[in-house]
C-alpha cells in the first residue's frame, strides 16, 4: 500500500521505480557505486530514495538487475526488502561483513550463512520461534559452486545476527564460538525470514572483516580486506551472469 501510495504522489506506478526482479543489497555506498560502474548502471530516474539510498538498475548480459545501497541493521534493511519486493523483486543477494567466532575463519574469508541465531527484534514479526530461519537452498549452491570454480573456499553454516554490536559480550562469543557459529553480523536472520514469509529467493555472501575470538582484530579499510571486497564483487557479477539464477 505505501509503495502504490508513493507512485500516485507523483503520478507513477510503481514498475517506475525501476527495481528489477534480481537485486544486491549491500551496506556500502563504495560497494553499490562499483558494482554499478561495472555495467554502467544508473539510478532510476523516479527511484523515490533518489541518492540517499540509490538503487542503480542495469544489465548483466541480457538480464535486468539493481544493486541497492541499504541502511545497516534489520529494521531499516527490511523495511527497503519490503518495497523493492512490492516492485517486482524475487530473487535478492546480500553482500556485506561479519565478525568472525572461529579460529580458524580469518579476515578476507567468504561466508554463505545457511542459518541463524535470531537476536534481532525484526525477524520474529515474520516467523514464529519454531520456524527455522534459512536462506533459499537454490542460491547457496549458485553462490557456493560459483566460488569454488573460480577457486575461493567458503565456510556454510550458523551465523548469529544481533541489534547490539556493542553487547558482543566475550561470554556470548565464548559461547557461539562453542556451539559453532561461524560469524556475527546485523541483517542475514531477518533478511532470511522476510524471504520466507514472502516466499522469494534471499541469501547473503558475507566477507569477514574483523575476528572477535581473541583480541578484537579489525581490518577495516585493510588492503586485505580491500582485496577480498574486490573479489567479492567481481563473483556477484559472475552469479548474475549465470543462465540458471
Amino acid at each position: 500500500m505505501f509503495v502504490e501510495w508513493e507512485a500516485k504522489q507523483s503520478g507513477l506506478t510503481k514498475e517506475d521505480f525501476g527495481v528489477t526482479p534480481i537485486v544486491v543489497l549491500t551496506w556500502s555506498l563504495r560497494t553499490a557505486q562499483a558494482l554499478a560502474k561495472e555495467i554502467d548502471a544508473k539510478i532510476p530516474t523516479h527511484w523515490p530514495y533518489g541518492e540517499r539510498f540509490p538503487i542503480y538498475s542495469g544489465r548483466v548480459l541480457d538480464r535486468a538487475v539493481s544493486f541497492a545501497y541499504v541502511p545497516i541493521g534489520a529494521p531499516g534493511t527490511v523495511i527497503m526488502m519490503e518495497e523493492m519486493i512490492a516492485c517486482g523483486a524475487r530473487t535478492l543477494i546480500g553482500l556485506g561483513w561479519a565478525g568472525s567466532l572461529q579460529e580458524n575463519i580469518r579476515v578476507g574469508s567468504f561466508l554463505v550463512p545457511t542459518s541463524c541465531v535470531c537476536e534481532e527484534g525484526t525477524s520474529r514479526h515474520y516467523l514464529d520461534q519454531e520456524t527455522s530461519v534459512t536462506p533459499s537452498s537454490r542460491l547457496v549452491e549458485i553462490i557456493r559452486n560459483l566460488c569454488e570454480k573460480e577457486g575461493i573456499k567458503t565456510e556454510a553454516g550458523p551465523v548469529w545476527t544481533t541489534d547490539a554490536p556493542y553487547r558482543e559480550f566475550v561470554s556470548k562469543i565464548k559461547r557461539y564460538n562453542q556451539q559453532g557459529v561461524l560469524a556475527v553480523d546485523m541483517e542475514t536472520s531477518a533478511m532470511y525470514a522476510l524471504g520466507k514469509s514472502r516466499q522469494v529467493d534471499v541469501c547473503n555472501l558475507l566477507v569477514v572483516s574483523d575476528e572477535l575470538l581473541r583480541e578484537w582484530k579489525p581490518a577495516f579499510r585493510s588492503p586485505e580486506l580491500d582485496d577480498a571486497n574486490g573479489k567479492a564483487r567481481q563473483i556477484i557479477l559472475k552469479i548474475l551472469a549465470k543462465e540458471n539464477l
